[in-house]
């Protein structure tokens, strides 16, 4: 067994998600469970201060199955293997481990357990060590994670695929340029995942 997958429930516990004011949670690796929103509380709570998506994505094929967020190609061009489906309490989640170096590897979540896409990554914004906005192939995202790892090769983004939801690429390399710069890894992918879905 590899490294990075007995490692990655260590950092469950240290990147993962976080409950909002409003009872929000965040996609991470390994996310555990979360409190379901009550029917009150799907509508946001506070201003509108996330970006819109400019045109809802089709979505029905990753809210059951993360790891249709990338074709093959896509894959491909990344350098990635195939994934590995999992279900985690904030929605279905996929782990992608580098085809020359399994040390490598990017989990995926759809975050279907919030009802607001990144408008409730925007909501919990004071719980991140660091933040910065974006844009994946040109839909709205966020650089965001509640501890900071960039130097030891871990990046999270959030990309808005439809104003309802948001999708967290979390990039976990130990070698190679990933490694040094894990949030390009996350940008090119977010920027393949709206390419594969449509955008």
């Amino acid at each position: 067994m590899n490294r990075r997958l007995i490692a990655v429930p260590a950092l469950a516990f240290a990147v993962l998600a976080l409950t909002g004011c409003a009872g929000k949670t965040r996609g991470t690796a390994n996310p555990a469970p979360s409190t379901a929103e009550s029917a009150g509380e799907t509508t946001r709570a506070t201003a509108d201060t996330a970006p819109r998506v400019p045109r809802p994505l089709n979505t029905a094929s990753i809210t059951s199955d993360a790891c249709a967020t990338i074709d093959a190609s896509a894959r491909s061009s990344l350098g990635l293997g195939e994934g590995e489906p999992r279900s985690t309490g904030n929605g279905p989640s996929c782990t992608f481990q580098e085809s020359a170096d399994p040390g490598n590897q990017i989990d995926v979540t759809t975050v279907t357990a919030n009802k607001n896409g990144l408008q409730d990554v925007y909501d919990t914004k004071a719980n991140d060590a660091y933040w910065g906005e974006s844009q994946a192939y040109g839909y709205p995202s966020v650089f965001a994670a509640a501890v900071d790892d960039r130097k030891n090769g871990k990046c999270g983004l959030f990309v808005g695929v439809t104003d309802q939801l948001a999708v967290n690429v979390l990039v976990q390399y130990d070698n190679g340029a990933g490694a040094s710069d894990p949030c390009s890894v996350a940008q090119k992918f977010g920027d393949a995942m709206i390419h594969t879905l449509g955008g």
